[in-house]
């Protein structure tokens, strides 16, 4: 069963990380001690960070899109939900819902209007937009076996919608609403960061549903650190009791760091102070630290938090290929998510579907940068041949500034190493003379 609240808490720090209720009560714990350890919980979120880690790496690099003659595509992007939200912004809230919720669902509809022509519609405003749903809202779903969705209905506030290939209906109350659409689709996109493994399956789980669950021990973790450092911090006071007289005074005396406890002593004694043994924080702070590893090895960014030891060129490039292969995945089922919703845009507008391109960043790849140019430095000392030598310039040079500065400067400096700046520099100069 998955926790899609413990999912979504995770993420925001609310629910019952900000009001302590998924802090686990102790057997003998009294209902003021519980009370106290929940208003003190302290709630790391490392859930977020690595949500919109992911998300910014996705979208470094803005996606691009060929409209070609799908003018109507153009003018939803710039607007995708009739509240102004650019399709970048919108593709960026699915790639951080579907991390938190695995799938979510987007509704492409198209107000209802009486306007005879295209041209009246778009007069009045009338034109396709999409909205989100989420997994929770899911009141019945139906697919057939090629993974289609052919019946599916949202519990919305005070009603239900529904939606059939080329039928739609709205449940309010008592009231029903009915209509068509015309195209034989359900006009919803479901968008997931990842293949469902079976093709019936249209839901997958949440990529953090496991961190949250990590997550959910670290907190209560570092809740029970704190009650033993508390605890048992302080040292104690130790005072000799000559006789059972003095032990009656001191009988109602609560050992704390303010107070003392009494003792016997066989051949004499003088205060002193004792404190608890410190191997009972030590295994906690152990097991916390195994907890946070555990929340970044299973998001794939161990390099991030690192380690004790010193990791291999190797084994840190076989961790970046292995994030890169993940984003390259979301990036590829945004990318397809974007490509149903712009055809349900189009067919909308009466068209077969979208004709034009759409394409997500795909190469995340990690470049060690001071090791390739050391690689590179190193070659040019070898003298294999001026044309080497020239391709290695440029790559050194790709390498440092590629993502720096703009095509034309670059261009100009491989120029410079061909030595065709100086000889386009010439004929200018002799042209200009001849004229």
């Amino acid at each position: 069963m998955i926790d899609y609240k413990l999912c979504w808490d995770s993420y925001t720090g609310l629910g019952g990380f900000s009001d302590g209720s998924y802090l686990v009560k102790y057997p003998r714990e009294t209902d003021e001690k519980y009370a106290r350890r929940r208003q003190l919980a302290i709630y790391p979120n490392f859930v977020k960070k690595i949500v919109d880690t992911y998300v910014g790496a996705l979208f470094r690099v803005e996606p691009q899109r060929d409209f070609a003659t799908n003018t109507e595509y153009a003018e939803f992007c710039q607007n995708i939900d009739l509240r102004g939200t650019d399709i970048d912004d919108f593709m960026r809230n699915i790639a951080k819902l579907t991390l938190i919720y695995g799938t979510v669902f987007v509704i492409v509809d198209k107000p209802k209007a009486e306007a005879p022509t295209k041209a009246h519609e778009k007069l009045q405003g009338i034109r396709p937009y999409a909205t989100i749903r989420l997994p929770t809202q899911i009141q019945e779903i139906e697919i057939d076996d090629y993974g289609r969705i052919q019946k599916i209905v949202f519990s919305e506030l005070n009603m239900l919608r529904e939606f059939t290939p080329g039928t739609w209906k709205v449940r309010v109350g008592n009231e029903t609403y009915e209509g068509t659409t015309p195209f034989g689709e359900v006009p919803v996109v479901a968008a997931s960061w990842t293949d469902p493994i079976l093709p019936t399956d249209v839901i997958v789980p949440p990529f953090i549903h496991d961190i949250a669950r990590v997550s959910k021990d670290l907190y209560n973790a570092i809740s029970e650190l704190r009650e033993i450092l508390r605890n048992s911090t302080f040292p104690i006071l130790t005072i000799p009791i000559p006789d059972q007289i003095s032990e009656e005074k001191l009988r109602n005396i609560v050992i704390g760091t303010e107070n003392f406890i009494g003792y016997y002593p066989e051949k004499g004694g003088k205060p002193d102070f004792i404190a608890p043994p410190e191997s009972p924080a030590k295994v906690y702070l152990e097991y916390i630290n195994t907890l946070i590893d555990m929340i970044y090895s299973l998001a794939n960014l161990e390099f991030i938090k690192g380690t004790q030891q010193q990791k291999s060129g190797v084994a840190l490039e076989f961790e970046f290929q292995n994030l890169n292969s993940l984003l390259t995945q979301i990036a590829q089922n945004l990318e397809q998510a974007e490509y149903r919703i712009a055809d349900l845009v189009a067919k909308w507008e009466g068209k077969d579907g979208f004709k034009g391109t759409i394409i997500y960043e795909k190469d995340f790849s990690y470049r060690d940068v001071e090791r390739e140019l050391k690689k590179a430095m190193d070659a040019l000392t070898l003298n294999i041949s001026a044309t080497f030598d020239a391709e290695l310039k440029k790559y050194i040079a790709r390498l440092l500034l590629g993502s720096e500065i703009d095509d034309a400067t670059m261009q100009r400096i491989e120029n410079e190493v061909d030595g065709l700046e100086g000889l386009d520099n010439q004929m200018k100069n002799e042209l200009g003379g001849l004229t």
